[in-house]
């Protein structure tokens, strides 16, 4: 539907397209204000928008929360929004908003039911709730007050109740770290089946599993940054992997590859010798087994496709479990842990920001202050010294 905004006498823009007429001869013309609006341009993005939902009769097409959301969700997917995020958003409306909200007009909504939605959310599932974490419904809450806003913008609301809900405090988690009384295990269980004698398509996917490990803790990637390096991506007579690409599990199923980061930036992590003769002897088993690979093959692979991150992270529990390992460590616990250990080695908090990806070093510091060290080796050294010069009698 074609609409043009205008300015009334207050400069205030609006748009009133003609629809037709009514049975009795009425024209029907539906006007909407945009007062938030600084631009022409801001302000016929928005009247687009509102013309989109309008049906024949000026009435709005759906108001139910749940078919607000979807076009919500598409409009900020065709506008750039992450895969993962348009992916999470999509859970949110089918699982939880679809449940518990059903049937319901968004600009009737109270603020008191939305509360109460999301204090749903939170109760366990054996009382009934959905057993939701609270840092899950704090995203929820973005997610809702974020729609309700636009909604608002295009005139399909009146009001934002969202503002009103006060949101769940956000829990902080310390980073689960593998120590090095659980490394051994672990290492043992990586490396037993990360060159396997016997090479089946089976035998051939759980190296890949274990070498997808044993690189994120020699990297600190994230997990779909590993699941993204291809072997052009390895620069060995320059020393490091270009770390310039995220494997997504866009909503409709399958892996696709990023060309960007979490940071949006590549970055370069580099290697020791023998961790780029550990690359390369994995890469000539691959080669030994398939004849697929290029040099834009994944370099965790089986076939020279890419993997799904959720199926390297879940084959990551399984060993995890085999070790004994606490269920809270996860496949990002190896991106913890690769910090943690370079901290109590002596890498500076602006290295390792960069080796990990972090926007600056503010996030870095925020995660792993805890553990910077020398402060409480400094107390001890302390202590000792006091307690040394009391058996002196100084």
């Amino acid at each position: 539907m074609g609409v043009e905004v205008k300015q009334d006498g207050k400069g205030v823009w609006f748009a009133q397209p003609y629809l037709g007429r009514t049975p009795e001869g009425k024209q029907i013309r539906p006007r909407r204000s945009f007062p938030d609006a600084v631009t022409r341009e801001e302000a016929q993005a928005l009247a687009d928008a509102w013309a989109s939902q309008l049906t024949f009769d000026g009435q709005i097409k759906s108001t139910l929360i749940a078919d607000l959301l979807r076009e919500y969700i598409a409009d900020r997917q065709a506008k750039g929004a992450a895969v993962n995020t348009v992916k999470r958003w999509t859970l949110f409306t089918r699982s939880y908003v679809g449940r518990y909200l059903k049937g319901k007009v968004a600009r009737d909504l109270t603020a008191y039911e939305l509360n109460s939605f999301e204090r749903r959310l939170m109760v366990p599932k054996e009382l009934g709730g959905q057993g939701l974490s609270q840092n899950t419904v704090v995203s929820v809450h973005h997610f809702l007050q974020g729609a309700f806003s636009y909604w608002v913008r295009i005139g399909i609301c009146d009001a934002n109740p969202m503002l009103m809900v006060a949101k769940p405090d956000e829990q902080r988690h310390e980073a689960v770290v593998i120590d090095e009384w659980d490394f051994q295990t672990l290492d043992a269980a990586v490396s037993n089946r990360l060159y396997p004698t016997k090479r089946s398509k089976q035998t051939m996917r759980d190296a890949a599993y274990s070498f997808a490990a044993w690189f994120a803790l020699h990297t600190g990637m994230r997990v779909g940054e590993v699941c993204a390096v291809r072997r052009r991506d390895l620069h060995k007579a320059q020393g490091y992997v270009l770390v310039c690409g995220t494997a997504l599990e866009p909503p409709g199923g399958g892996v696709i590859r990023s060309n960007t980061t979490k940071s949006k930036k590549p970055r370069q992590v580099s290697l020791t010798d023998s961790e780029w003769s550990r690359v390369y002897s994995f890469m000539e088993q691959q080669d030994g087994f398939s004849d697929a690979f290029t040099p834009d093959s994944a370099l965790v692979s089986v076939d020279g496709s890419f993997m799904r991150p959720t199926t390297v992270s879940k084959a990551f529990s399984r060993t995890r479990d085999r070790c004994g390992l606490p269920k809270a460590c996860t496949f990002h616990s190896l991106r913890h842990t690769h910090a943690t250990w370079c901290l109590a080695n002596g890498v500076d908090l602006k290295t390792l920001a960069a080796r990990l990806g972090h926007a600056n070093e503010a996030t870095t510091l925020r995660l792993y202050a805890h553990l910077m060290p020398g402060r409480d080796a400094a107390a001890a050294k302390a202590f000792e010294e006091f307690a040394e010069s009391l058996k002196s009698g100084v």
